[in-house]
């Protein structure tokens, strides 16, 4: 069964013969591949329900690196949590939270929370001691992951995303000033979560928004604050999760963040195009449409475009998946194909 150290090999080791096959277990992307999710409400809230989920999809795809694995998994509101805003649950969905900054004037007034005990840091953190004795029980541990949402993410979510666009043109020295201040948060929130489970073998930073702007405003707003970031752990490998679409520039100037592992969309680029954009340290991870043969094909013509994409990476480091996560409803048995295909087996 993969491990962290086969994606630390992967990236830092000689290029291996066979790419790792990874799936990526960010709820809900993995509901079909574990029999459903009937309710996430207690995916999220009852800790021994998260962890039996999680272990069910390691157990059904031994072959596979699970990722992120086993985690206190509370959707994408946990950063932007700290600053208050009204989070609601739902029985088929992920967590949803309502904008906590409604002027950018109230930027002014911002402080960076506590990550021991704003908003659902906390939760997180109690529910990673949980996983932590209940896996202890099972004579297994915790792999050594760090991993929060991107300051630009956060940022959207606080403010609105219109408003945070908006305020790119309206009133960019407060943009700064509210990504500085969301580094800090993020940076702190990374290290505690290290003194909880000890220092990262993985980092991963889920940040959207870059391929959302133009490249300039990328390069002003974003760049300097996720390199801050990822500069800040030397020692983890560092993936970045954005599923959007990046335009030549974009992919030039995101090679500055630092990222070890670039989880892409792959309905929006295709391997054999974006590999000469790379440098050649980079791993891929992605390659299957999360939209296409994938989730509407056969398990033949899977194993087709798994086999076109074993193809397109070879001489270059890929981890082989759904470009981003799979969508809820894709057939477990086209997953399993492409699994089968990448593996050998």
């Amino acid at each position: 069964m993969p491990d962290f150290q086969d994606i630390i090999s992967m990236v830092r080791g000689p290029l291996p013969e066979r790419p790792l096959v990874a799936l990526w277990d960010y709820a809900p992307c993995h509901a079909s591949m574990v029999g459903g999710i009937p309710d996430m409400r207690r995916y999220y809230l009852d800790v021994e329900e998260k962890l039996s989920v999680q272990l069910r999809l390691k157990e059904r795809f031994p072959e596979a690196l699970i990722l992120p694995g086993i985690w206190p998994d509370l959707g994408v509101v946990i950063e932007a949590s700290a600053f208050g805003g009204q989070i609601t649950w739902f029985e088929e969905s992920a967590p949803y939270i309502a904008p906590s900054v409604t002027d950018l004037s109230e930027i002014d007034r911002l402080k960076v929370p506590n990550p021991q005990n704003a908003g659902l840091m906390p939760l997180y953190l109690v529910q990673m001691e949980k996983m932590q004795a209940l896996l202890s029980a099972r004579g297994e541990k915790m792999e050594k992951l760090v991993i929060s949402m991107g300051p630009a993410e956060v940022a959207g979510l606080i403010l609105g995303y219109d408003r945070y666009f908006l305020g790119l043109y309206e009133d960019p020295d407060r943009i700064v000033a509210l990504m500085g201040c969301l580094t800090e948060l993020i940076t702190k929130w990374l290290h505690i979560q290290e003194e909880a489970n000890g220092r990262a073998d993985l980092l991963i930073l889920g940040e959207h928004v870059p391929s959302q702007v133009n490249p300039d405003q990328m390069e002003r707003f974003i760049l300097p604050h996720i390199k801050a970031i990822f500069d800040e752990f030397p020692y983890a490998v560092k993936i970045y999760h954005n599923e959007g679409f990046h335009t030549d520039r974009h992919i030039a100037l995101i090679q500055r963040f630092g990222f070890d592992i670039w989880h892409f969309g792959s309905d929006q680029h295709d391997l054999a195009r974006l590999y000469p954009l790379l440098d050649e340290r980079i791993c891929l991870f992605g390659g299957l449409n999360p939209h296409g043969t994938l989730r509407r094909g056969s398990p033949e013509e899977v194993s087709r475009e798994t086999r076109a994409c074993l193809s397109a990476a070879r001489g270059r480091r890929l981890i082989l998946s759904s470009g981003t996560g799979t969508t809820p409803d894709v057939p477990v048995e086209n997953v399993q194909a492409m699994v089968k295909t990448a593996t050998g087996g």
